[in-house]
């Protein structure tokens, strides 16, 4: 479990027992309270929006939010917001798109529209929480200047679980198998082999606000991955963020903590739940 400077000490004090698992604490801006929150989840690659019930449930549960909906967004990034009721007291939203095959960037746009709608409707600010793809599609998001503008709501909080942010995906096979066994380069500090996503989230990591609040998770199932994503990968987000920004790190290991269990391992869901109140 790794921290960034605001959390240095506490890494000291658990660096001396092993523990893989914590409760964590932060607060949301003195603005925003915790039923009040708009908070948006957000599936991986093929899947849909029944993969983050469990997240989205136990959110809703934690922090009282009585408003909670499904935003369908479809292959040309049309959606039905208009037709859902939007709630100035707080909304869990848990994306689904229609289109199995809609890439990391097209997402990243179609979201763009939904989050400028709720602008609009009155949401100043938002959470977002991400499942494998999903998690890249959020960093995507944060990282497209032209989103940070106050057309669209402030992001507060980010949670990615099980996230591959550089396996090669776009890399013939053989370079692929590689990525497996990636390492960092001695001299820059950065992984030797680096994917499309990896390259585009560096160049572009200093379009994060400096008041985003990162939670990253991912599970070891015993051999450094999480059965599909290496353990590298997703700590690759370590080296996507600026100094400033308040960034926890956390390995779940133990049962349920495979590529697609872990979003619904109940530490997990009760954590990012914690990290998105503000109590």
């Amino acid at each position: 479990m790794k921290t960034k400077p605001l959390y240095s000490l506490i890494a000291i004090l658990l660096a001396l027992i092993p523990i893989t698992y914590f409760g964590i604490k932060l607060t949301s801006p003195s603005n925003v309270t915790s039923q009040h929150q708009t908070i948006i989840f957000i599936h991986g690659y093929g899947s849909s929006a029944s993969a983050t019930n469990s997240l989205a449930k136990q959110t809703q549960q934690d922090l009282g939010i009585k408003n909670r909906l499904k935003i369908r967004i479809n292959g040309h990034g049309k959606n039905n917001l208009e037709n859902s009721e939007i709630s100035n007291n707080g909304n869990i939203i848990q994306l689904e798109f229609t289109d199995k095959d809609t890439s990391e960037k097209d997402e990243s746009k179609y979201i763009a529209s939904v989050t400028k709608a709720l602008k609009a409707k009155g949401i100043p600010a938002i959470s977002l929480v991400g499942h494998s793809m999903g998690s890249n599609v959020a960093l995507c998001y944060l990282e497209t200047d032209n989103y940070s503008t106050n057309k669209y709501p402030t992001v507060h909080k980010l949670v990615t679980i099980a996230a591959p942010f550089n396996t090669g995906i776009d890399q013939p096979d053989d370079i692929r198998k590689q990525f497996k066994n990636n390492s960092i380069d001695s001299e820059t500090k950065l992984p030797k082999l680096q994917d499309g996503n990896f390259k585009f989230f560096y160049k572009n990591k200093d379009n994060l606000s400096p008041i985003l609040q990162i939670l990253n998770i991912y599970g070891d199932v015993g051999d450094g991955t999480d059965g599909k994503i290496s353990n590298f990968s997703s700590e690759s987000l370590n080296l996507l963020i600026n100094k400033e920004q308040q960034y926890i790190e956390m390995k779940v290991t133990g049962n349920q903590v495979q590529h697609s269990e872990i979003r619904t391992n109940p530490r997990v869901t009760k954590q990012v739940s914690k990290f998105l109140s503000n109590t």
